[in-house]
C-alpha cells in the first residue's frame, strides 16, 4: 500500500513542487468544481457579443430605474473595485429578471439566452441559469453562522416561512448573525446555496429598507409583478449605501413611543444610608447599593418596564441616575429629589442624542460630557459585575415582551413556530456576539446570556 503523501512532501507527479502546490490543489478545485460553473459569463459574454447595444441600454436603463439623476452622477466617481461589484449584481438582476429591446421587440434576457439561437450551455448551465429566472430577490436576516461552511436565513417578510440553510464559504466568513442581506437562494443537489449576487445592508440602512419593503409589500400586494417590485426596492437601498451616508434611524421608546434621548443625572451623595432607606421603601423600585437599583413601571400590556436606572458612579460619593426619554427624566428628577431629599446633592444632567452617537459623532448636548463606559479606575472584575447585574436587569423580562425584530411578539410566543424560534435565535447569538466584542475591547471576562435560554427552555 502506498502512503499519501503529506502537503509539504514533494508532489508524486514529479513537477518538484510541493503537493500542496500541486496536485492537491488541482484536486481540491476539482471537488468545488460545480456543473454549473461559469453560466453567467458565458451568457454574459454571448449577450455583448450578439446584442451588445440593446444590452448596454438595458443596463442603462436599469441604473436609471434604480437612481435619480443625483444618485447616477455619484455613481460615475466610485472607485473602480466597488464599481464593478455593483455590476455583477446588476448582471444577475439583468440575466434573472430583465429585459431587452431587439428590433423593437422586447424580450427576457433569459428567453434570449435559452432559446433558439442562444449562447452554447451544457445542461447544468443551463438548469442554473433557469433556475436563476424562477427564484426572486428577497430580503432575509442571517440568524446564524458556521464561517467557511453555511448560513441560517430567514425571510423578512414571510415570517412563517422555515428557515434556510444555505452551504455559503465566502459569504459564511463576512456576514454577521443579525446581518440582513438580499439575495436569491438556489436549490443545487438537495441542498441551498446563493446564486451569487449578494446585497448586503448596514445596521443603519437596514431597518430603513424593511420599512419600505412592508409599505411596498401593502401597496402592491395584488400586483403581479410584486415578487420584482420588491427585489427592486432591495437593489435601489443597496445601491444608495453607496452613493449617501445612512439614514439616521429615529429611535422611541418602545413603550410609550417617544423619542428617545440618553438622559442621565448626575448626584453627590452625602448620606448613603438615608438614601438605601429610601430606595427600600419605595414598593416599585428594585436593588441594592451594589448593583444599582431600576425603578418599574406595570404597563398597561401586562409587562413590567424600568423608566429609571440608578448606578452608582466613578467617585465614592457619586450616583448616575440614567432615563429614555424626556418626560420619563422630567418626571424623575421630581420624584428622586423629593425621594432623596438631604441625602444627595444634584450636580449636573447630560443630554446625548442617540442619532448622533449612531453617527459617530459622540456629541452630546448639557453641561456634562460623560466619558466612554471603561474608566481606568474600575477594575475588570468590577466592571464586569456591574455590566453583568445590568444585563440581569435589563432582560428580566424579557421573554415576555413584545420585540419589534419579532413582528411585535414575545419571544416565548414566538418560539412556538420553527422559524420564530430561529428568529429568537438569532437574536440571543447576536447579544452574545456583540458582548463578546465590547468584553474583548474593554478586557474584562465575558457576560453569559445563557439566562435568556434557560427562561425559554431552548438551547443554542
Amino acid at each position: 500500500m502506498i502512503d499519501k503523501p503529506g502537503r509539504n512532501d514533494p508532489c508524486p507527479c514529479g513537477s518538484g513542487r510541493k503537493y500542496k502546490q500541486c496536485c492537491l490543489s488541482k484536486a481540491d478545485a476539482s471537488v468545488d468544481k460545480k456543473d454549473h460553473d461559469g453560466a453567467v459569463e458565458r451568457a454574459m459574454a454571448w449577450l455583448v457579443e450578439r446584442h451588445r447595444k440593446a444590452f448596454l441600454t438595458a443596463v442603462d436603463g436599469l441604473v436609471t430605474e434604480l437612481l435619480d439623476e443625483e444618485g447616477r452622477r455619484k455613481l460615475e466617481h466610485l472607485d473602480p473595485q466597488t464599481w464593478n461589484g455593483i455590476q455583477i449584481n446588476l448582471m444577475e438582476w439583468l440575466l434573472a429578471e430583465g429585459d431587452l429591446s431587439i428590433k423593437g421587440v422586447r424580450r427576457r434576457v433569459s428567453e434570449s439566452v435559452l432559446g433558439p439561437g442562444g449562447p452554447l450551455l451544457t445542461v447544468g448551465q443551463r438548469g442554473w441559469l433557469k433556475q436563476l429566472a424562477e427564484r426572486p430577490l428577497r430580503l432575509y436576516v442571517v440568524t446564524d453562522v458556521v464561517p467557511g461552511v453555511k448560513l441560517t436565513l430567514c425571510d423578512v417578510l414571510d415570517t412563517e416561512s422555515p428557515p434556510i440553510v444555505v452551504l455559503e464559504r465566502s459569504a459564511s466568513q463576512r456576514l454577521a448573525v443579525a446581518t440582513q442581506i438580499g439575495c436569491r437562494v438556489m436549490a443545487v443537489q438537495g441542498h441551498h446555496e446563493l446564486s451569487g449576487a449578494a446585497y448586503p445592508f448596514s445596521m443603519l440602512t437596514g431597518p430603513s429598507i424593511v420599512a419600505k419593503l412592508r409599505h411596498a409589500a401593502e401597496q402592491f400586494r395584488q400586483e403581479e409583478n410584486l415578487p420584482k417590485i420588491l427585489g427592486m426596492t432591495i437593489m435601489s437601498g443597496w445601491l444608495q449605501q453607496f452613493l449617501a451616508p445612512p439614514p439616521m434611524p429615529t429611535l422611541v421608546d418602545a413603550y410609550s413611543g417617544e423619542p428617545m434621548l440618553l438622559i442621565t443625572d448626575h448626584y453627590r451623595v452625602k448620606d448613603w444610608e438615608a438614601l438605601t432607606r429610601a430606595l427600600a421603601a419605595c414598593n416599585d423600585v428594585r436593588g441594592d447599593r451594589q448593583g444599582g437599583w431600576d425603578r418599574f413601571i406595570e404597563c398597561e400590556d401586562g409587562q413590567t418596564r424600568s423608566r429609571a436606572t440608578i448606578n452608582i458612579g466613578k467617585g465614592a460619593d457619586s450616583i448616575e441616575v440614567f432615563y429614555k426619554t424626556q418626560r420619563y427624566a422630567d418626571e424623575g428628577r421630581l420624584w428622586f429629589d423629593e425621594l432623596a431629599d438631604a441625602a444627595v446633592v444634584f450636580r449636573t444632567r447630560e443630554i446625548s442624542d442617540p442619532k448622533g452617537l449612531l453617527g459617530g459623532s459622540g456629541e452630546s448636548t448639557g453641561k456634562h460630557t460623560q466619558p466612554a463606559r471603561h474608566p481606568s479606575d474600575i477594575d475588570p472584575d468590577t466592571l464586569a459585575h456591574v455590566i453583568e447585574q445590568a444585563i440581569q436587569r435589563s432582560y428580566a423580562n424579557w421573554v415576555d415582551e413584545p420585540i419589534p425584530a419579532l413582528d411585535n411578539k414575545t419571544p416565548r410566543q414566538a418560539i412556538q413556530t420553527a422559524t420564530g424560534l430561529e428568529r429568537v435565535k438569532g437574536l440571543l447569538r447576536s447579544y452574545e456576539a456583540s458582548e463578546s466584542r465590547q468584553a474583548a475591547e474593554q478586557g474584562r471576562r465575558e457576560i453569559s446570556y445563557q439566562f435568556l435560554w434557560d427562561a425559554l427552555g431552548i438551547a443554542p
